[in-house]
């Protein structure tokens, strides 16, 4: 089995690396603050909604993941929390995989390739993290992840 806090620090170099890209791009211009809010929330915002669909695709809320959740982002969630954001929610967190993470993902694409790569790794390394922090992977949380593949 993979070691989960290696992958999670992973997670967060990678993804302070992506964040001072996306600070990069923002200053020279090269993306629409105004139609879109600053660059990096965007992004995470992104990143965090699909992760949330994700741990509640299965109907349950384990402990691990919220810690990883909360580990990897700097957040300090509980599963009680999560539930109440669920049920706030429930259609836009369980259409999220669906429709805005292509959308990030594209627009994302028009402004850097490196940049748009190094987003799809960063979902796939927390997706890969949060699947396993619970040590159970469903077959609809398989399919989300392989929705990922663009």
């Amino acid at each position: 089995m993979e070691n989960l806090q290696t992958l999670a620090q992973e997670f967060k170099t990678k993804y302070e690396s992506f964040i001072t890209g996306c600070d990069a791009f923002e200053m020279a211009d090269k993306w629409d603050k105004d139609a879109c809010g600053e660059m990096d929330v965007f992004y995470e915002n992104e990143l965090v909604s699909v992760i949330l669909d994700l741990i509640l695709s299965d109907r349950r809320i384990g402990g691990e993941e919220v810690r990883y959740l909360n580990d990897c982002f700097g957040f300090d969630y509980t599963a009680d929390a999560l539930r109440e954001v669920y049920r706030s929610a429930p259609e836009e967190i369980g259409t999220y995989f669906e429709t805005n993470f292509k959308d990030g993902y594209q627009r994302l694409r028009c402004v850097s390739d490196k940049l748009a790569d190094a987003y799809r790794e960063l979902f796939a390394l927390i997706c890969r993290i949060i699947t396993l922090s619970d040590g159970v992977v469903t077959d609809e949380e398989k399919e989300k992840i392989a929705a990922m593949t663009l």
